[in-house]
């Protein structure tokens, strides 16, 4: 099985009030959201975006500055073999993660590109400023009461701690029709505008750098369809991240070829 370090769940909660430095924050921010293009450019959505689905890569294979992203369990494909965007399919039931579902995955509808961005921006929130106003939210229902909530009038609690730009990206996301092809490149503007803002270098070490090397364990198994790919795919498939021209690297999700072993998982 592939080797790869901690996952993003744990590395937050190891940092003190349990959230990353803006500077960390944002960088893996774009890092994630460029492994969620990448997957959408296989014509694969996740519909279970969130941090303990990303990992860092590991010293000794010079990937400790790699975010993965695994685990493409609830993965389906969103267009059919001839590149067209298959059409919504009402209810379809709920799929995600109660914290981070979008908000029409709380309406049991299908899922689209939109959908992993906005689970996307709820986890860059919550490792932005530590935690979001439905963390300790169980219920479904009530959970996507406080999303609309943060929408309206709790949109100041939800984005307290958060740069302006986090804003507009959620204005963009909820702009987004059900078949629409996100702007990844706008969403990279307004990150890169932060970073610009905060004189943050992609190339600064990331906050769990500062306390140790990435350790060298295994993650454990995530069984199913997702082990399937993480052991089909050659570790060369992953050193094309080593020449990212404006990034210093590139997140990277599985390749096409590996991808293929969703043809049949298609609900």
């Amino acid at each position: 099985m592939t080797l790869l370090g901690k996952d993003l769940y744990r590395l937050r909660n190891e940092q003190s009030e349990r959230r990353f430095s803006l500077s960390t924050a944002v960088r893996v921010g774009i890092h994630a959201c460029k492994a969620i293009e990448e997957l959408h450019s296989c014509g694969f959505i996740s519909r279970d975006i969130k941090p303990s689905n990303y990992a860092v890569g590991l010293s000794q294979n010079q990937q400790q500055k790699t975010i993965f992203l695994f685990d493409f369990g609830l993965a389906r494909r969103f267009v059919d073999y001839a590149g067209r965007h298959l059409p919504s399919r009402g209810e379809v039931g709920w799929r995600g993660t109660n914290r981070y579902g979008s908000l029409r995955a709380h309406l049991k509808q299908d899922l689209s590109r939109r959908d992993d961005l906005e689970s996307w921006l709820y986890m860059l929130v919550e490792i932005t400023q530590g935690a979001l106003p439905w963390r300790f939210v169980r219920e479904r229902e009530e959970a996507e009461k406080a999303k609309i909530h943060a929408r309206s009038k709790g949109r100041v609690e939800f984005l307290l701690k958060c740069p302006q730009q986090y804003d507009e990206i959620l204005k963009t996301i909820d702009a987004l029709s059900f078949e629409a092809l996100p702007n990844y490149d706008q969403i990279y503007a307004l990150l890169d505008k932060v970073c610009e803002q905060n004189q943050v270098m992609m190339n600064d070490r990331y906050d769990w750098e500062e306390e140790t090397e990435i350790s060298n364990g295994m993650l454990p198994s995530i069984g199913g369809i997702a082990d399937t790919v993480l052991q089909k795919v050659d570790v060369s498939i992953r050193h094309k991240i080593d020449a990212h021209n404006k990034r210093n690297e590139k997140p990277v999700v599985r390749s096409k070829e590996a991808l293929n072993v969703f043809k049949s998982f298609d609900n």
